[in-house]
């Protein structure tokens, strides 16, 4: 989302930076050429000040916070500099940060959703609206393929951090009942995360690939039968976005704002159910015609989701917040 807005803003009059709140981040770097971009521990005592100083040595109208702890790191900065904070996935098991949450979400000037079960989660927390903004991808770069036949195995593929409120965990052992069912199954697994090492083991004795962090996500989704998301909360999804865009038929669970976003155009199954996970790929196998009618419909929904329209509330944003001047920065930190 944030390469997105960046490649878009400098033809709305935004001159875009970035800044990332991990050093661990600098060998992963966006590949954005001639776009700046900045690395600030965030567990540093001095990450408020410093966070500050950049902003204002770097005289940046306006901050935008992707995400509820960016925000929350950001609150000292709010002071000083217009602020909006993106919602993207729900609260989980960080409790302890609430206050700080709070905090910058009251300071700053808007906060937008990527859902609507993401803003009614977070609205009362919030002293003020929070407008829902789904993302939106370059559709150009995500035409699918030509239609082909279904070769064995089918290849499934899940495009997601490591981490356990994504569930691989869920796709392992629906893969191990197919095995059983004589239904040769391929996963493709794309991402990085604090799971990686317990995942590979749990994937022993499986078809799986660890294809790590994908730069070329559109191309990677090229190689897929079906597409997987099995995860315990979203908000709205990217990774499902591309794959809708990719004609590809899509399992996912029904959790925050999956539903809204899949419509028709997909099978919709309950978290935690690697049963149901096996089912449907069955069904995908066994029916060539339903294959097809997701294949439309994710096409069709996937039209919805144009970087060119999603974006302009966050660009209009941008420009009423920021003080006046032909060109104003707007800068992504998270």
């Amino acid at each position: 989302m944030v390469a997105d807005l960046c490649g878009i803003s400098p033809h709305h009059g935004i001159e875009p930076m970035v800044i990332a709140y991990d050093p661990a981040a600098q060998g992963r770097q966006i590949a954005l050429p001639g776009i700046a971009q900045h690395h600030i521990d965030r567990r540093s005592k001095n990450f408020s000040a410093d966070l500050s100083k950049l902003l204002s040595d770097e005289k940046v109208d306006v901050l935008h916070a992707q995400g509820h702890i960016a925000g929350a790191l950001a609150a000292h900065a709010m002071k000083e500099v217009p602020s909006i904070v993106t919602l993207h996935i729900a609260l989980g098991q960080g409790w302890r940060w609430l206050p700080s949450i709070v905090r910058g979400l009251r300071r700053a000037q808007s906060v937008t959703a990527v859902s609507d079960d993401l803003a009614r989660r977070f609205r009362p927390w919030s002293n003020k609206p929070i407008m829902v903004v789904p993302p939106g991808i370059d559709l150009r770069q995500y035409r699918p393929p030509g239609s082909r036949n279904l070769c064995q195995p089918i290849t499934l593929g899940i495009a997601a951090r490591l981490h356990p409120v994504k569930r691989h965990r869920d796709v392992f052992e629906a893969l191990r009942l197919l095995q059983d069912r004589g239904v040769p199954c391929r996963l493709l697994v794309a991402g990085q995360g604090p799971e990686e090492v317990s995942l590979r083991s749990a994937a022993k004795g499986l078809n799986v690939e660890f294809s790590g962090d994908v730069s070329d996500i559109a191309t990677w989704l090229k190689r897929l039968d079906a597409f997987v998301l099995p995860s315990d909360h979203e908000g709205t999804p990217l990774a499902l976005i591309e794959a809708l865009a990719t004609g590809l038929p899509c399992i996912a669970t029904d959790v925050g704002g999956v539903r809204n976003l899949l419509g028709d155009a997909g099978v919709l199954i309950a978290r935690r159910n690697p049963a149901a996970i096996a089912s449907a790929v069955e069904q995908l196998i066994n029916q060539p015609g339903l294959r097809l009618q997701l294949r439309n419909a994710a096409l069709a929904r996937a039209e919805h989701f144009s970087l060119a329209q999603r974006a302009l509330p966050l660009l209009g944003l941008y420009h009423r917040l920021g003080a006046p001047s032909e060109a104003r920065t707007g800068v992504n930190g998270g």
